[in-house]
């Protein structure tokens, strides 16, 4: 009887030995395997963001690594998302705008805004959206139901040389990491798509972004800026101008005259969503009409093909436009109501847009 006890308790010890020894290989496995890391990774995507992001590979993307960090996820309302992932905690914003929902809201804005440091270059192969070295912004409009998926990723590290004076100066320096969360971007929207059952036209993957000049030369002006009445002021030398493109969801053309005022002209066109948004604005004098001027700034619009929503074109005047001249020369500001007719004729008319109404004068 001792004997047979003896050899069961041998028995069981080694088993849990064995046993142990098992749950420990498991766990190491667990822990430094690649295949359970991706598992464990794909995993937490099915619910991080509302499951929304596009992680995997794909035509579009490339996908994300297993290693990316995901540090918090939140919702802003209906079907709106707030994410932060990555080292360097990048902000993925995804929304599903529906129609007649206002834009702009106490604090916040559910569209991003186009107020960074660079001028957005419009993306190619067919999307709707920006990238300015900081942010990404897609819009990828449904085809039934006016609805729209709005996608926003920022905090990555983008072009190079983030000082003022690089700023003004820049041409196209586009890094890995801009057409990397570009092509992020489109994936997701597609993806958010699919879930929340928007029949939309995406576009071709990504391969690269537009070139983007900085501040140049007024008679080196070739895509905003270009058919301005320049010849209007002789004062006027120095322009800034986002790339043209048929996707565009925002240009802007800054003139400068540099040695007379510090303050550019500045002439903005914004589409579909962005000109509601920018309608919301109940600061904003233009979200009363469809065209008019007031004090220094002039404001028209016009029907889009495919777009919700009137194009809004808005022109500013520099407060010292009219004062700031050379002694013996004639005075007043006589550029500003023709280059901004100049301006909005050719934006419509890039656009293949219709029923332009102008301010009167």
């Amino acid at each position: 009887m001792g004997v047979v006890r003896a050899t069961v308790t041998r028995v069981a010890t080694w088993t849990a030995g064995t046993l142990v020894l098992c749950l420990l290989a498991v766990w190491i496995w667990w822990r430094e395997s690649g295949t359970a890391a991706r598992w464990r990774f794909e995993d937490s995507m099915k619910s991080f963001c509302g499951g929304l992001l596009a992680y995997e590979r794909s035509q579009l993307f490339e996908g994300l690594h297993t290693s990316v960090p995901l540090r918090e996820d939140r919702t802003e309302g209906r079907d709106a998302y707030v994410c932060l992932l990555g080292e360097r905690l990048t902000v993925v914003r995804v929304t599903l705008l529906r129609p007649g929902a206002r834009t702009t809201g106490t604090g916040r804005r559910l569209l991003p805004s186009f107020d960074g440091p660079w001028h957005p270059a419009p993306l190619p192969g067919g999307w709707r959206g920006a990238a300015d070295g900081r942010t990404i912004r897609l819009l990828l409009p449904c085809r039934d139901d006016g609805n729209a998926v709005s996608v926003m990723v920022e905090g990555y590290t983008g072009r190079e040389d983030h000082a003022p004076v690089d700023r003004e100066s820049r041409t196209s320096s586009w890094r890995g990491e801009d057409v990397f969360w570009a092509r992020f971007g489109t994936a997701t929207a597609t993806k958010a798509a699919r879930r929340w059952g928007c029949e939309a036209t995406g576009g071709a993957p990504l391969r690269k972004l537009p070139y983007v000049h900085g501040t140049r030369l007024a008679t080196h002006a070739q895509s905003t800026c270009a058919g301005l009445p320049l010849a209007r002021d002789e004062r006027l030398d120095l322009v800034r101008e986002t790339p043209v493109g048929r996707g565009a969801l925002y240009e802007r053309c800054d003139v400068w005259a540099s040695a007379h005022f510090d303050t550019p002209y500045v002439f903005t066109a914004h589409f579909d969503l962005y000109a509601r948004q920018e309608r919301d604005d109940v600061r904003l004098p233009y979200r009363r009409s469809d065209a008019g001027a007031e004090r220094n700034i002039r404001w028209a619009s016009a029907t889009c093909p495919g777009d919700s929503e009137r194009a809004l074109f808005i022109g500013a005047v520099p407060p010292d436009a009219g004062a700031a001249r050379p002694p013996g020369s004639k005075g007043g500001e006589s550029f500003g109501g023709p280059a901004f007719r100049a301006y909005a004729e050719r934006a419509a008319a890039r656009h293949r847009c219709w029923d332009l109404r102008l301010p009167s004068g």
